[in-house]
């Protein structure tokens, strides 16, 4: 996952170089985590909404 502002600049790069995760397709952002949706997982991955926050 990239996530970027309007202009283009990039805000946050989640992308997994070890491909744990296949063919994600989507994100969900609620309040405390983001929900990842895939084409071929046999489930519904999720991460803390903290991996968002600048260090």
């Amino acid at each position: 996952m990239i996530a970027f502002t309007d202009d283009g600049k990039v805000v946050a790069d989640l992308q997994d170089p070890a491909g744990a995760y296949p063919e994600t397709t989507a994100i969900t952002e609620t309040a405390d985590r983001l929900y990842v949706q895939s084409l071929h997982a046999h489930g519904l991955g999720w991460l803390p909404r903290e991996v968002l926050k600048a260090p």
